[in-house]
């Protein structure tokens, strides 16, 4: 009992000392937190209509709206576990020479803090898949329970497959412009200036391209002129910024890797894919739902 403000005090530094996993998908993702152990999703499409002018003292012109359309879901469940007494300094920490023991109990606590920051990290890694996953697929997939459909629109998935940018003549200002009108038109997104994040492999052919090379007017802004969350975060290299058409890109590169369940190193965005994301005005949450409580 007299040791239990060492131990705990310890832990929490070494806690706190832990370097974080990989953070830059989550950027894009604000955390919101519900009472509710469950998670909703409620859309409504809007429109850019114009109003049209009438003559005085006739009727109005009638709105309708669509009915917006609302998922309930269940998210996953994480439960990392580990037992204290397999460590190595639970051998030592009790029944020790008295005169000893706080320093041994200080000791065991770093130990424990290290594991708990290990367990934390394993939930980091899958909160990061996950948005992965949404980028690429719009669909989060879990192993237990069902796996979370976002709906997203075929054309905000678009295969350019047949004009890599492998190929030094492919037109990727065109391909980039196709990008940011979708987000304008479909997305309603009035912003011109977009987050571009791609592999480092290709980058590597986007700077061998015709594009690169004669018309991106590349330039390497300071980072602290990017205002968005992604500087603040980890995992990934800002390399600077281009136009293209009307538009304005920041350049990301992530390359970020986690195991897989067969302890396979598997990267988190497809190398081929290239992500294209409106630095401001998307509403992506990172949601999390409450815990109903268990009285022992």
């Amino acid at each position: 009992g007299n040791h239990s403000g060492i131990f705990t005090q310890t832990a929490i530094e070494k806690y706190r000392e832990m370097v974080p996993v990989p953070s830059f998908l989550r950027s894009f993702f604000p955390v919101v937190t519900t009472a509710s152990k469950y998670v909703s999703i409620e859309v409504q499409r809007g429109t850019e209509r114009v109003a049209v002018d009438v003559l005085r003292g006739t009727d109005g012109n009638r709105n309708t709206f669509s009915k917006s359309t609302e998922k309930v879901f269940m998210p996953p469940f994480y439960n990392e576990t580990f037992d204290a007494t397999s460590l190595d300094r639970y051998d030592i920490a009790f029944g020790a020479d008295p005169m000893f023991t706080p320093a041994t109990i200080g000791y065991m606590a770093s130990d424990v803090a290290e594991k708990l920051m290990l367990c934390r990290a394993k939930i980091d890694r899958a909160k990061e898949l996950q948005c992965a996953q949404v980028l690429l697929t719009g669909t989060v997939t879990v192993k237990n329970g069902d796996s979370i459909d976002y709906k997203r629109k075929a054309d905000s998935i678009k295969d350019n497959s047949g004009s890599p940018w492998s190929t030094t003549t492919t037109d990727i200002e065109a391909q980039c412009i196709t990008g940011a009108e979708f987000i304008r038109t479909k997305g309603k997104n009035a912003t011109g200036v977009f987050d571009i994040i791609m592999s480092g492999k290709a980058f590597v052919a986007f700077k061998k391209s015709d594009f690169f090379k004669n018309n991106a007017n590349f330039n390497q802004v300071k980072l602290i002129d990017i205002t968005s969350p992604a500087k603040n975060s980890t995992g990934a290299a800002y390399h600077g910024q281009f136009s293209f058409g009307a538009y304005i890109a920041n350049v990301w590169t992530y390359d970020e890797v986690y195991d897989n369940e067969s302890g396979v190193s598997t990267i988190y965005l497809d190398d081929k894919y290239v992500i294209m994301l409106p630095t401001t005005g998307a509403r992506f949450r990172m949601a999390h739902a409450g815990i109903p409580a268990i009285l022992k």
